[in-house]
């Protein structure tokens, strides 16, 4: 699966986005995807809006799979690989910087998955030429032009 999200005026009021997900089977055919609108908007919504529904998506088409998810966004892969949700989770929601943590509703959404060991999460690099990750790019723009 790939995610992206997109943002325009990222952090202004006026700011407007969108998030996408593609899912492919092991022969890269696409499974499903799907995209939606984000307003207001943030980078990091938009990302972990893309990872919250790709990943309930991926358990609705089917339950057993195992799901390498490839993200650009560092911060989300991060968040995986390093662990910090755990941290998030034993402290209260407090992050390294002694602040709360952004977006915990979208975190809290996102952190069963970190959990089961039907996801993985990778990091890919954004804007360089990876099909699916300009595919969903694409979709993630299209979308935050919607209402």
């Amino acid at each position: 699966m790939y995610t992206d999200g997109a943002v325009s005026n990222n952090g202004y009021e006026n700011s407007r986005g969108g998030w996408a997900y593609v899912i492919l089977d092991e022969n890269d055919n696409v499974v499903r995807s799907a995209s939606g609108h984000v307003e207001p908007a943030t980078n990091n919504i938009c990302e972990l809006m893309a990872l919250i529904e790709g990943c309930h998506a991926a358990v609705e088409f089917d339950r057993e799979a195992t799901v390498v998810v490839y993200t650009d966004s560092s911060y989300a892969q991060r968040c995986y690989k390093e662990g910090w949700w755990r941290k998030w989770l034993s402290n209260g929601w407090i992050n390294s910087k002694k602040e709360r943590v952004a977006n915990i509703d979208l975190w809290r959404k996102l952190i069963p998955f970190f959990r089961g060991s039907h996801f993985t999460f990778e990091k890919c690099k954004g804007h360089s030429g990876d099909f699916w990750n300009e595919f969903v790019d694409k979709l993630a723009v299209k979308a935050k032009e919607k209402k």
